[in-house]
């Protein structure tokens, strides 16, 4: 592919990739998409009917071969694996441009930059530029207005993933802790030393969450979540006394997509609500 000319024939291998190539404008070049986990974006909705479903998860080697495509997106490192569609070289020896989300190459904490990075780079690959960095400067609106109102107390929070007997939640460095920092609180589960981790029912009750926000997916639905906790001899009392207030995030919100800002702007709006 020449480097120079923006891409024509694209597949998204990841669904917060194809809402960024969506925001971006480019639905008309999308030729396949893969691998939701949960409903697109209502905003992005008509951009997506009509675009090809190549796969519940990962399409096979065959398929993108078969495609040809001149640039994949992906927004995990598990799509150039074997699990996947295979390592990035073997792509671009066919002539293919591959790019793998910021987020996931970063080595240490996630910052709200990389998304801003990912974007322009979309731009740059695909003839959208000027989209790119109008949508940034908006992003970097909602940001500054959410800073203007920190709440009086950082209330403790904890995002929670999946999993429900041992559940499976955000760590010291993932987009999930930038949520909390971003919003205004503390994370319960900052003692885990990466991204995403195990906590138990005690060690989240010792801590005492403030609020619980439940990530919702095709995988690991909220509403089961909550039936959890209302059930659960860990946490109903704590439920029941009111000091504990849950919310929602969809799955796409702690990931480093188009919609991680709209994760930091629905967990400010949970810690205001808390807090009132």
């Amino acid at each position: 592919m020449d480097q120079h000319r923006p891409a024509e024939r694209i597949i998204a291998l990841n669904q917060h990739a194809t809402e960024a190539l969506l925001t971006l404008g480019l639905g008309p070049k999308l030729i396949g998409t893969a691998y939701l986990d949960e409903a697109v974006k209502p905003e992005l909705q008509h951009a997506y009917e009509g675009i090809p479903v190549l796969s519940r998860e990962y399409p096979s080697a065959e398929q993108v071969l078969l495609s040809g495509a001149d640039l994949l997106v992906a927004g995990f490192a598990s799509a150039y694996r074997d699990m996947g569609i295979g390592p990035r070289q073997r792509w671009q020896q066919r002539g293919m441009q591959t790019y793998l989300f910021e987020s996931v190459c970063a080595p240490e904490a996630v910052g709200v930059d990389s998304v801003f990075t990912d974007m322009r780079q979309l731009g740059r690959l695909t003839g959208t530029e000027d989209v790119a960095e109008a949508w940034i400067a908006s992003q970097r609106q909602r940001l500054a207005e959410i800073a203007t109102t920190p709440p009086a107390r950082a209330p403790r929070m904890l995002v929670w993933l999946r999993e429900y007997e041992l559940p499976y939640v955000a760590g010291c460095c993932g987009i999930g802790n930038l949520l909390i920092e971003a919003a205004g609180g503390v994370n319960v589960g900052a003692g885990i030393g990466r991204a995403w981790g195990h906590l138990s029912w005690e060690a989240v009750l010792a801590a005492r969450p403030e609020i619980i926000l439940m990530v919702d997916s095709n995988w690991s639905p909220q509403l089961k979540k909550r039936q959890f906790l209302h059930q659960s001899p860990y946490l109903k009392s704590l439920y029941d006394s009111g000091h504990l207030h849950l919310d929602t995030l969809s799955f796409s919100e702690t990931v480093g997509g188009v919609r991680m800002i709209d994760g930091i702007d629905k967990a400010h709006r949970a810690v205001m609500a808390w807090q009132s």
